[in-house]
Order: structure tokens, then C-alpha cells, then sequence
């Protein structure tokens, strides 16, 4: 299993009475066990796995419409000196930087995303497989 031993659920549960008759904070009604458990709420995990999705496709938009000077943009600068074209060389340098900046943090955060929501799944597994529905 995927769960450390402090969080398996025991094969002969003992039950914990309480002066209320009421099951502790945080645990089913029918679950007798005096294990505490966890609490995972797998939609908040899998929405953060949506917002890296949603991430990674804005730094990627930003990535292809980032300006870079190509010969047909550099009419506007037909009269400026030599030292203004070093200008454009340096912007397009940065932007070359800029764009495989972009790149790699793009696909690293829809990597992590699948990451997230292959986590998420283990979580709904493991719940599952206890019988804490």
C-alpha cells in the first residue's frame, strides 16, 4: 500500500467509546476505529493540478507572442544609427532567453501538474481501499 502504517486501517478495530456517544472530530459515524485518519479533500488538489495546466498555457501564450525584430519589423528603424541595431540584436537575445525561460518553465509545470493529479488519484485509491468513503 501507499500509506505508512500509522494511517493503514487495523485489521480488528477497536472501538473507542466516548461519554457523548458521538464518533471524535473528524471521523465517519460508522468508523469505529480509533484511528485519527486524514482528511484529504482530492478536488482542492486536483483544481491546484488545473491551475498549473492553467499556468503553464499562459506562460506558453506569453512564450510565442513575446516580440522578437525580424527584418520585416526594422523598417521603423531604416534611419537609426549602427548603435541602434546593436539595441535590437541585444532585445533579440533576451528574448531568445526569455522564450526557452518560458519553454522550460511551461513543460515543467505540466509535468508537475500530472504529478499533482496522479497524487490526488493515489489519495481517492487509498480511501477507497480503507472502506472510509
Amino acid at each position: 500500500m501507499c500509506l505508512p502504517p500509522s494511517l493503514r486501517a487495523t485489521a480488528s478495530p477497536s472501538p473507542s467509546p466516548s461519554a457523548s456517544g458521538k464518533p471524535p472530530a473528524g471521523q465517519a459515524p460508522g468508523d469505529r476505529s480509533n484511528l485519527p485518519g486524514y482528511a484529504a479533500l482530492t478536488s482542492g488538489i486536483d483544481a491546484f493540478a488545473g491551475t498549473m495546466n492553467d499556468s503553464a498555457q499562459g506562460v506558453h501564450l506569453t512564450k510565442q507572442r513575446t516580440p522578437r525584430f525580424e527584418g520585416w519589423n526594422l523598417a521603423p528603424l531604416a534611419g537609426v544609427p549602427v548603435v541602434g541595431l546593436m539595441f535590437t540584436n541585444r532585445f533579440n537575445t533576451i528574448t531568445d532567453t526569455w522564450s526557452d525561460s518560458a519553454r522550460l518553465l511551461s513543460d515543467m509545470l505540466r509535468r508537475d501538474a500530472g504529478k499533482v493529479t496522479r497524487s490526488a488519484a493515489n489519495y481517492r485509491q487509498a480511501e477507497h481501499a480503507s472502506g472510509t468513503k
